[in-house]
């Protein structure tokens, strides 16, 4: 199987979140055509996960289906191959079948593949699949460089709603302001201790959009922040220490003007450790933590981070390479 060529053709089929249809059709094919049993599972209208292989196998190549927007063309040199989901993760998805396909050809068929969707918004198609899909080692596949990650950081998504009362600016005894309320809690969020661990280090947080008010010289009759703390310690400590930033100081309650809704919940996941393979630790999130239920869990991938997600996201033709010679080498390990 020429993996540049799966990778090529992937990336021409747009997937954003919501539209992984066509390339769950491709893979489905694919699978079919690799002499796997294949079946499918949807888990929203029009949108389904992808499994092949026995049931219960000892081994299944995981990753996802769907990319972040906006699309990128497929382009190429003589080095890279460019396009969104270069790295993240059509790429691994066609190393996973090269692979997979070497593996067969050695009598090692003790394993299976799992493709989900909703990675990158709510993780949908991982929920349902912890629910339903088992084997003994899951290899999440995301860009690790090739390394071996032993950990990453969990994630708490919030949104904070902050009520006021509008009034002529002039005049602010008057009013009270919703966004000067939100600016003096978002303070405190960032002040504040959420964690550190040996391993992932300490936990971040980040104020990734605020919104509130009507006009320069009229108090702000509301406002809202979205916030993320990336997690390495317990999730529930986590939560507490947040909701302690917005407690009223005269009241020792949280503020009644004050409203949080957690719309992430993400714990850090534990992964194997595999002889023979260099590691690391990454601070992004996976659907890994959502398939705890699945199998031992392993992340690993070719590709960086740090080009995913941009306009100019692409995977090395070196790096795809030696991802297959990896999958490979971890089929031979974990399959009996």
């Amino acid at each position: 199987m020429d993996h540049y060529q799966v990778a090529r053709e992937l990336i021409e089929l747009e997937s954003t979140t919501g539209n992984e249809e066509p390339v769950v059709a491709y893979l489905e094919k694919r699978l079919v055509e690799m002499g796997l049993e294949v079946r499918s599972e949807e888990v929203a209208p029009g949108r389904r996960n992808l499994v092949a292989g026995p049931q219960n196998p000892a081994l299944i190549f995981c990753t996802h289906t769907d990319t972040v927007p906006p699309y990128v063309p497929l382009s190429e040199d003589e080095e890279f191959i460019y396009g969104r989901g270069a790295c993240d993760t059509k790429g691994i998805t066609a190393c996973f079948l090269a692979a997979g396909e070497r593996l067969l050809s050695e009598g090692l068929d003790d394993f299976g593949y799992l493709f989900v969707v909703g990675e990158e918004v709510d993780n949908i198609g991982a929920v349902a699949a912890n629910r339903s899909v088992r084997c003994g080692h899951l290899v999440v596949g995301e860009p690790t460089e090739n390394k071996l990650a032993l950990g990453h950081k969990g994630a708490l998504g919030a949104r904070v709603k902050v009520e006021g009362r509008a009034c002529h600016s002039a005049y602010p005894e008057e009013g009270d302001s919703a966004i000067h309320r939100l600016l003096g809690y978002l303070q405190k969020v960032l002040q504040a201790d959420f964690g550190n661990s040996d391993l992932l280090g300490p936990a971040t947080v980040n104020v990734g959009g605020i919104e509130g008010g009507v006009a320069h010289n009229v108090l702000a009759p509301s406002a809202s922040a979205e916030i993320m703390v990336r997690v390495v310690s317990d999730l529930a400590g986590v939560e507490s220490r947040l909701l302690e930033c917005f407690i009223d100081p005269s009241t020792g309650t949280l503020d009644e003007k004050v409203e949080v809704d957690v719309t992430l919940r993400m714990e850090s996941p534990e992964f194997e450790k595999l002889e023979g393979f260099e590691e690391t630790v990454v601070f992004y999130g996976t659907d890994a933590p959502f398939l705890r239920d699945v199998g031992k869990l392993v992340l690993f991938g070719p590709g960086s981070i740090v080009d995913a997600h941009t306009a100019d996201e692409k995977i090395s033709k070196a790096a795809m390479d030696e991802g297959v010679e990896s999958y490979v080498r971890m089929g031979r390990l974990l399959i009996s």
